[in-house]
């Protein structure tokens, strides 16, 4: 399937604008100045293949519009999205990136792209830096000094599985995992050595695609764990009751499998636990500083169709505003912004105050070696009353114990 920038409907007309959709106005804000030059970047996201998200999209525009009305733009130019669809091939998001440098965008960001690792040399040779909330392939993650990413590292979730349940008082945890190459080499260089430093007895069960969970739990539970670690995606649906209804009662992580919630029983989902790089507008109770931002976001993002994935818009909106920051911060100590005057500040970038989070983020060290990680820690709930999910106390995790 081809690829185009496209506009939010068609798909084939360009559209570098971000979202025109109307958005209310919150007071004190500042709109942008639209008589001064545009700063354009380029986003890239999957959308119209046989994995389409379309949803980061949206909240990544619905960011713009907040950041071009609200926060007036970039040091009072205006914010310009070239918006890139891809497929998850390698030729998509090459096309992207040569439109990115053809339309001198001065940064690439990603929503959610699993070609993006074919992108990082015409990047590179246009000394465009890729950034992004989180990378999903293994080129991007490791291309240090060329991309950065503002949420914890894949490596780092693994290990923050382990953190949390010690915490709960965890001390023999059963690890579930697909059985692939990179499961193996998963469990080898991350989890294996964080339970070695945490002192913390684990033991690694690789499953099929497609499991009969009748027998794998029965596997898992022969071993005597007394929290189960798993990575099941879609499967948490009949891994999660299969587990209970084999008389485990012990904490069970399900990832951001969150989905799962209201298809099971009340009974079921007691010490199950959910992770997320920040806090979601499902959270009950979060701080009063992460409310704002939600309220901002559910604001912004109020006039999008009802059906769709809020999670997604919270990652695209999460990550414009991140980019408008960094140019907001590059911008005022340069005066002009260029692909290699925001490649370079990348390099020392930081700061403490970002959107749906308490964390701050430093780009200038990998928060996970050899990684392109500028943030860290993980949030984890669990469903209380009315399956409505609570944040565990002292989040995020802190990951400082297992760090290699």
């Amino acid at each position: 399937m081809s690829t185009a920038c496209g506009s939010t409907d068609s798909g084939n007309k360009a559209d570098s604008s971000g979202s025109q959709a109307k958005a209310p106005t919150i007071a004190g804000g500042k709109a942008a100045d639209k008589t001064m030059d545009p700063v354009t970047i380029g986003f890239h996201n999957l959308e119209g293949g046989s994995i389409s998200l379309a949803d980061v999209r949206l909240g990544f525009e619905a960011g713009v519009n907040y950041i071009n009305k609200q926060l007036g733009g970039v040091n009072g130019h205006p914010l310009k999205s070239i918006n890139c669809k891809t497929d998850g091939t390698p030729e998509a998001s090459v096309n992207c990136a040569n439109q990115f440098v053809e339309q001198k965008a001065v940064l690439a960001v990603q929503g959610a792209d699993f070609g993006a690792d074919a992108m990082l040399p015409v990047l590179k040779s246009a000394g465009l830096a890729e950034f992004g909330n989180f990378p999903l392939t293994p080129g991007v993650n490791s291309a240090v000094g060329d991309a950065y990413f503002m949420q914890g590292s894949a490596q780092e979730g693994y290990a923050a599985n382990l953190v949390q349940l010690q915490k709960l008082g965890a001390s023999k945890a059963a690890v579930v995992l697909v059985d692939n190459p990179a499961s193996h080499d998963t469990y080898k260089t991350v989890i294996e050595p964080a339970a070695a430093k945490l002192r913390l007895k684990a033991k690694v069960f690789y499953v099929p695609a497609q499991s009969d969970w009748t027998v794998q739990s029965a596997t898992v539970l022969a071993w005597g764990p007394d929290a189960i670690s798993t990575y099941v995606a879609a499967d948490s649906l009949a891994a999660v009751p299969a587990f209970r209804a084999a008389g485990f009662s012990g904490y069970i992580t399900a990832g951001a499998n969150t989905e799962i919630i209201p298809q099971l029983d009340p009974s079921v989902l007691q010490k199950v636990l959910f992770s997320a790089p920040y806090y979601l507008p499902e959270f009950a109770n979060p701080p009063a500083r992460v409310k704002k931002d939600l309220d901002i976001f559910e604001a912004y993002t109020s006039n999008l169709p009802a059906k769709g994935s809020v999670t997604q818009r919270q990652t695209g909106f999460y990550t414009a505003l991140m980019a408008g920051q960094l140019l907001r911060d590059l911008g005022a100590k340069n005066k002009s912004l260029t692909a290699q005057v925001v490649h370079s500040g990348l390099r020392t970038w930081k700061g403490e105050r970002e959107p749906f989070r308490l964390n701050g983020w430093d780009c200038s060290t990998p928060t996970w070696p050899d990684t392109t990680a500028c943030g860290a820690g993980n949030v984890y709930a669990a469903p209380g009353k009315d399956r409505v999910l609570e944040p565990l106390p002292d989040q995020p995790v802190d990951m400082s114990a297992v760090l290699p």
